[in-house]
């Protein structure tokens, strides 16, 4: 049976949404109601039959309540978002939308999502955003008519592309910023703020989106902090930096137990 976008139906599909192989939530528009399957609480880091809370989701992601309005029923693949999870790490993902319509439901969409994770793409990236710092040296030497076409050409190309670490990001991250800063006092607040987003798994493609930076001056960065505290490869710098923050978060437990006692 074909399910027809925008006709109800009135037969029925019985399927187990755990066979389903990619990653998917159904969202039921009247309900609000969001279901997901094995692989989705795995990519989304929840536990396995969690409740999916939408009021907490749309307020860490509030563009989220524009989503389904914007696609306004239509089908749509291969598209990118980047959300941060309920835990607060921060992830770019590649989903694929449709939408049925059930006559006891009503609109009920379907969402298919996995991890961008493209490493073909690194080159792309690195070249999209060379191309961004050459326009950005252009721009003072530009008049009027010339500055409108740049306003226009880095709205089209960038804004839309990157989402731009926020305020509100770093008050998520504030707990491993301040055991970062207080262990290493020769680190620069940029350098600090890199070290956090490495613990919370960002991989060098992520942190340039969300820094506006390119992945080569990140990785640029990463070597002057190895150089600093004296690490000999980024694997061995976020595997300490985990361990101090981890070591940290034990001992003011312990410390806050003791105080309870």
């Amino acid at each position: 049976m074909v399910l027809v976008k925008g006709e109800p139906s009135n037969s029925t599909i019985e399927i187990d949404i755990n066979d389903i192989p990619l990653a998917t939530a159904i969202y039921i528009l009247s309900t609000n109601e969001v279901i997901l399957n094995k692989s989705a609480f795995e990519l989304l880091g929840m536990k396995s039959n969690e409740a999916f809370d939408l009021t907490t989701w749309k307020k860490i992601n509030p563009f989220m309540k524009d989503f389904v309005k914007k696609h306004e029923r239509d089908s749509v693949t291969d598209q990118k978002i980047q959300v941060i999870l309920f835990n607060g790490k921060q992830e770019i993902l590649k989903y694929s939308l449709g939408c049925i319509t059930s006559p006891t439901l009503g609109e009920i969409y379907l969402v298919h999502f996995t991890k961008y994770t493209d490493k073909q793409s690194t080159a792309s990236f690195s070249s999209l955003f060379s191309i961004k710092e050459e326009l950005m040296r252009l721009k003072p030497h530009l008049n009027r008519t010339g500055k409108t076409m740049y306003r226009t050409l880095m709205k089209k190309y960038f804004e839309e592309e990157s989402r731009q670490l926020t305020l509100d990001d770093l008050v998520s991250y504030e707990k491993e910023l301040r055991i970062i800063q207080q262990t290493y006092p020769l680190l620069s607040h940029r350098e600090v703020i890199l070290c956090c987003l490495l613990v919370n798994d960002l991989d060098i493609i992520d942190i340039a989106l969300i820094t506006n930076r390119t992945p080569e001056s990140v990785s640029v960065t990463i070597h002057r902090i190895n150089k600093k505290l004296d690490f000999m490869s980024r694997k061995e710098l976020i595997d300490t930096l985990k361990e101090i923050v981890q070591d940290r978060d034990s001992a003011n437990d312990e410390s806050a137990n003791t105080r309870d006692l």
